[in-house]
């Protein structure tokens, strides 16, 4: 049952083309995305790449499991079958977001 609803709910690849060819219609997201890329730059450059890419990393995992939050309860989603959704081991709902290391973790606390 498990696979059937994280095939019909989460397993979409079309899913991101669809949305960022939607982001380009949408006015004033060329501006934040480019606005975010100067920003994304100009700190990568002050602190490193060491420093600021497992920090990225992180922060695009947190917003991953946000995102993926809001479009299910979007969808009108109970709370059960959100779990439901959830293996064990790890949630499909960042499955092809790289988690970041414990060490990654503590470097980009330390930002």
């Amino acid at each position: 049952m498990n696979m059937i609803l994280y095939k019909l709910f989460q397993d979409n690849p079309g899913l991101a083309g669809e949305v960022a060819k939607f982001c380009r219609t949408v006015p004033g997201y060329q501006t934040a995305e480019a606005d975010f890329a100067s920003q994304t730059d100009q700190i990568s450059r002050l602190v490193g790449p060491e420093c600021y890419l497992p920090f990225e990393a992180a922060m695009n995992a947190q917003l991953a499991y946000e995102a993926r939050a809001y479009y299910l309860f979007g969808l009108g989603l109970r709370r059960e079958l959100l779990s439901a959704l959830e293996p064990d081991d790890q949630s499909p709902i960042c499955a092809s977001t790289p988690t970041p290391t414990a060490t990654a973790r503590k470097k980009a606390s330390t930002i």
